[in-house]
């Protein structure tokens, strides 16, 4: 079991959030992922997802806002997992990286977080994980 925190991030107008694409090699489910990780011992939640999108995209984050502590078994590459999320709002500190369509994911070679369309996740079209995170995509 792992706790990690991780948070959504909308666009300007709201109708985008940002995430990283991911495959199930086992299944081939194409996913969308939140950005943020692991915490690490001796840090919150809320620590741990400034110091994850900081290594992770390069930019901070601000007016971050807990809405929900998620508990999530699943299957991911034929091995069954089990974390606690910590899910967060919150927004890009530095504004130009909202008009970015691509940003680089610093600690994943040719990786990229990208904009995903909230209307394509509300109707299934863009599979986002942790799945309950669905449920918050409304609240801008």
């Amino acid at each position: 079991m792992r706790p990690n925190a991780l948070v959504l991030i909308f666009n300007k107008l709201g109708d985008k959030l940002l995430a990283q694409k991911g495959e199930d090699k086992s299944t081939g489910l194409i996913f969308y992922r939140l950005f943020g990780g692991g915490i690490e011992f001796g840090e919150t939640s809320l620590m741990a997802i400034r110091r994850e999108i900081r290594e992770e995209l390069g930019f901070s984050i601000k007016n971050e806002n807990l809405l929900k502590v998620i508990e999530n078994v699943f299957e991911y590459n034929s091995k069954k997992n089990h974390e606690i999320t910590f899910l967060y709002k919150g927004e890009i500190s530095e504004e130009e990286f909202y008009k970015k369509k691509l940003i680089p994911i610093l600690d994943k070679k040719n990786k990229y977080a990208e904009w995903v369309s909230v209307s394509d996740v509300k109707q299934g079209k863009a599979v986002l994980f942790p799945k309950e995170s669905v449920n918050f995509i409304d609240i801008l």
